[in-house]
């Protein structure tokens, strides 16, 4: 009989896939998929220290600043969706090649931009990678390892992300003072490239055996309502009241379309938000806690950086440097606890712990003035950085790890998907009131014009009551945050505390079509 008559064999042929690389090229697969990784981390971030400097040059104001950030957020929250459901159907090393190619030009045609609108334009392309990147390239790790050796692995890809997203303002910064900010841009497209020629040579993984069938109304569906939703918490309370018929337009419309998607998706075979796995309380519980993760992780560095830079007065570089505390901790928390986790198989406590730093960190950072000692600031961002590189990475191996083999791109990208849309729209919203509060704060007319300020050249009093002004207004913001973390809190206490599996997703497919 031969081979590709026997079930067994087959069985024989594929699962043993991974097993074939020796441990050098699953070294290097692991660069590759990391470098990817890491650049959609960074496109978020880098630019978050430049942007005061990036919008005065471009004479833009606080609007532009918030859509800098919120359309790369925007499109990557989109996209997780789309590439996840993608993984769950076509091969997954051609869609990193696809998603790497769309990140490599979206950087360079952002970094040309000759206006805020256009850079915004080429930011929201730019997110579409980066969605692809986040979300193949944590499948691709799947495949490769098992989720119980997986802590090991993805302590470091934790760190690597961590220290991509809360080191990429550090990077910015000192990018910003030496090179110009349209270099944050263009460093990173050398890496990329170098991405794809590592994958190309390394890895050699079998396709999915799910139908081509795509959920075409699901994606128009999630497309727009999303979009819609982050444009109305970003336009309202500026270009018309929140209180007004076109507010109520478009976040009925929003509603409506989420309606809708959910009809939509009970309905048709494949797909785009498999809403099943929702019934999943492993699932469930951790697309909750990645939500609150997901809001304090990107409202830190977002917002941190108007702080350290407006109310006290420092440079890009140096309040990236102010940030570097937290990129550390994420590092060292992540590839320690990785290691740990891989050895001992526990995991439950380690996220109830880092659920609880999140919580106390948040709380710190909501009590920030212009006088708070930097040192006592740097410890809090030290207690996000540990937040983050105890939950990023390992929240994402127990959905996986309770996750169906043939739904295993879709709920690696559910989380992720719903903590970016938390995040876009916190950042959205936060966004907004940080422009109303500006331009309504009493004594600040220099503050109500077109372009974020340079502090250092406001004479006194002005440059004091702008400094209390954003301090005042980012403390609140953090505590705005505080009642998400506390949910998120109880959702980690609330997983259930499953064993982590021993075969990789390779395997697990595998035997998934085994007859019994």
């Amino acid at each position: 009989m031969s081979l590709r008559h026997d079930p067994s064999a087959e069985r024989t042929v594929t699962a043993t896939v991974p097993q074939d690389l020796s441990r050098r090229r699953m070294l290097t697969a692991m660069v590759g998929t990391l470098l990817g990784l890491v650049l959609a981390a960074l496109a978020s971030t880098t630019v978050l220290t430049s942007l005061p400097v990036m919008m005065n040059e471009l004479g833009a104001g606080q609007a532009a600043y918030t859509w800098v950030i919120v359309s790369t957020l925007l499109t990557t929250t989109i996209s997780l969706a789309i590439w996840g459901k993608l993984c769950d159907l076509f091969s997954h090393t051609r869609l990193m090649y696809a998603a790497i190619v769309i990140f490599i030009v979206a950087s360079l045609c952002a970094g040309l931009s000759p206006t805020a609108e256009t850079l915004i334009g080429f930011r929201a392309v730019q997110g579409v990678g980066a969605g692809g990147l986040i979300a193949v390239g944590t499948v691709l790790l799947a495949d490769l390892v098992s989720p119980r050796e997986r802590g090991r692995y993805a302590g470091l890809v934790s760190g690597v992300i961590g220290v991509g997203t809360m080191g990429g303002p550090v990077l910015g910064g000192l990018i910003t003072d030496g090179l110009g900010w349209r270099w944050n841009f263009y460093l990173g497209i050398p890496f990329a490239v170098a991405s794809v020629i590592l994958l190309h040579r390394t890895v050699r993984l079998p396709s999915p055996r799910g139908t081509s069938r795509i959920d075409w109304a699901g994606v128009v569906l999630v497309t727009f309502g999303a979009g819609l939703a982050m444009g109305w918490v970003t336009i309202a309370g500026d270009l018309f009241p929140w209180w007004s018929w076109q507010s109520a337009a478009m976040a009925g419309t929003a509603f409506v379309c989420a309606a809708a998607v959910i009809i939509v998706e009970r309905r048709v075979a494949e797909p785009l938000i498999p809403l099943g796995l929702f019934a999943d309380p492993t699932i469930s519980r951790v697309v909750i806690a990645s939500i609150s993760l997901g809001v304090t992780m990107l409202t830190v560095p977002a917002f941190m950086s108007q702080y350290l830079q407006l109310s006290r007065g420092l440079t890009a570089s140096s309040s990236g440097t102010v940030m570097l505390a937290m990129s550390v901790a994420t590092f060292l928390t992540s590839t320690l606890l990785g290691q740990v986790i891989s050895r001992t198989g526990r995991w439950k406590h380690w996220i109830v712990l880092g659920s609880v730093f999140l919580l106390a960190a948040t709380v710190g950072l909501s009590t920030l003035t212009i006088t708070t000692p930097l040192v006592l600031v740097s410890g809090y961002l030290v207690g996000i950085g540990v937040a983050i590189g105890t939950l990023m990475s390992n929240l994402q191996i127990v959905a996986q790890n309770a996750a169906p083999p043939d739904r295993l791109g879709s709920a690696t990208a559910l989380p992720a998907f719903f903590r970016q849309l938390a995040s876009t729209v916190a950042i959205s919203i936060l966004g907004a009131v940080v422009a109303t509060r500006v331009a309504t704060r009493p004594g600040s007319a220099e503050m109500a014009g077109e372009t974020v300020p340079d502090v250092a050249t406001l004479a006194e009093p002005v440059r004091h009551a702008v400094q209390v002004m954003y301090a005042d207004i980012v403390s609140d913001l953090f505590s705005w945050c505080i009642p998400l973390t506390v949910i998120g809190l109880i959702a980690t206490v609330l997983l259930p505390n499953l064993p982590l599996r021993t075969s990789n997703a390779v395997e697990q497919r595998a035997e998934a079509i085994l007859p019994d």
